[in-house]
Formats: structure tokens, C-alpha cells, sequence
């Protein structure tokens, strides 16, 4: 799993149930800022929405 991969999944689990993203922008955004954060930063967030990483860090 990439890097962009973990933001998208996470982006997606931020969002989910709550229907359509409000706009392309929005999501970008909120991409853009987890893309900033740390690896593990990113796992941490990951985490915290049932996320299992595998790969960014080697295992």
C-alpha cells in the first residue's frame, strides 16, 4: 500500500455513510493534508477507522 493509497482509504472511511463527497475539491483537500502528514502519522489516523496498513512501514 502506498502512501496515496492509505490517504484515499482513509478520506473514503472518513466519509462513509454520509453519501456522495460535497465536492471533487473538498476531497482533494482533505487528501492533500493527509499526504503532508507523517507515515506514521497516517497509520496512526488509519487505525483510529478500522484500517489495516501493510506495506508503508515493512510488514
Amino acid at each position: 500500500m502506498t502512501k496515496e493509497e492509505l490517504a484515499l482509504q482513509i478520506t473514503m472511511a472518513m466519509h462513509k455513510g454520509c453519501g456522495q463527497f460535497e465536492s471533487f475539491n473538498a476531497c482533494q483537500c482533505i487528501q492533500g493534508y493527509f499526504l503532508d502528514l507523517e507515515t506514521a502519522d497516517l497509520i496512526g489516523i488509519a487505525a483510529q477507522y478500522g484500517i489495516v496498513v501493510t506495506g508503508l512501514d515493512g510488514t
